[in-house]
């Protein structure tokens, strides 16, 4: 895995998660609420930038083969 930074591309806040783009991989990101490096209650937000360990996610989930790890966001 390696830390990249990236963008927030969607977040769906009632299901808790949504999707990232980074320069790093050839297509979106799928990030899960629970992958959230923060305290109090865990979002994004679109066009947030952000941090994470990309992954590699064989059995994709929703369109992505990537998933992200341990997000922060840069620069609150």
């Amino acid at each position: 895995m390696q830390r990249v930074t990236g963008v927030v591309i969607s977040w769906s806040e009632d299901e808790g998660w949504g999707t990232l783009r980074t320069d790093s991989a050839p297509s979106d990101v799928f990030a899960l609420f629970s992958d959230l490096d923060m305290e109090g209650y865990h979002a994004l937000q679109s066009g947030q930038k952000v941090e994470f360990l990309l992954e590699d996610y064989p059995r994709g989930q929703d369109g992505c083969v990537f998933r992200a790890e341990e997000v922060r966001v840069i620069g609150r």
